[in-house]
């Protein structure tokens, strides 16, 4: 979903858990379009699928990558099967999507990608970018994700600390992404617990947010679609000037 202002909002029951999920997305102050996208798919399995994009750097075709790369990566999540190799495919499909929307407009349209797969109370991620993914857990958010960019590369190095990368003017140059060239996304998984909440979010929220201001926002008793509203809303109190796009999911024992 893309737009200058839309939410979507999803809940699935897996056994006995109970899955939510919402996103939202603004288009920000001085954006002339909002270049993110994000989905929400009901898996086969009783699971819960996040998709978030980021059509890369306010280029022309950002936009179309986003979508195209979102409309992908959501037709094969929903596609029965699954299996360790999955999410790698998911990727694969949409930087072919992404493939096709250079080769009809031209440029180098492309677009960051976070894909999360929650179900039978199990997180499984695959990410290129700068976009990100975090657990929201007993009062602390934890990044998931590692930035793909020169900035993020810098902090891995010990070169650059947290704080200062913040503000850095290198930390949109990005490393990795969907381009239709060959592209290997990270894959993490890591178990969940009733009660936790992962967020996915593009740079126009997370530049602006603290980790500590993200859990204060989605964490805790905080519906997933509120969470996310609150999100975005403080991302552009805060001075967002980008496209601000969170996606926002829960898990509860039933």
């Amino acid at each position: 979903m893309t737009g200058a202002d839309s939410a979507a909002e999803l809940a699935v029951q897996a056994g006995a858990w109970r899955l939510s999920g919402a996103g939202a997305t603004d288009c920000g102050p001085k954006r002339r379009e909002n270049q993110d996208a994000f989905r929400l798919v009901a898996l086969d399995g009783a699971g819960l699928g996040l998709i978030l994009a980021d059509g890369m750097g306010g280029q022309s075709g950002g936009r179309e990558a986003a979508e195209a790369a979102v409309a992908g990566a959501a037709d094969r999540l929903g596609a029965p099967g699954g299996g360790d190799g999955r999410l790698r495919e998911v990727i694969a499909v949409a930087n072919a999507a992404v493939a096709q929307v250079r080769l009809q407009l031209g440029g180098n349209p492309g677009t960051t990608m976070v894909v999360a797969v929650i179900e039978a109370g199990r997180l499984t991620l695959a990410h290129a970018g700068d976009s990100r993914a975090y657990l929201l857990r007993d009062g602390e958010a934890t990044q998931l994700t590692a930035d793909h960019s020169v900035t993020g590369e810098r902090v891995r190095a010990g070169t650059l600390d947290a704080e200062t990368a913040r503000h850095d003017p290198r930390r949109n140059y990005v490393t990795r992404a969907l381009l239709g060239d060959p592209v290997e996304p990270d894959v993490a998984e890591l178990a969940l617990i009733s009660g936790d909440v992962v967020v996915l979010c593009t740079d126009g929220l997370w530049e602006p947010l603290t980790d500590g201001q993200i859990d204060g926002l989605a964490g805790g008793d905080a519906a997933p679609a509120e969470g996310a509203r609150r999100l975005v809303d403080a991302a552009l109190a805060a001075g967002a000037t980008d496209n601000v796009t969170a996606v926002v999911a829960r898990l509860d024992l039933a």
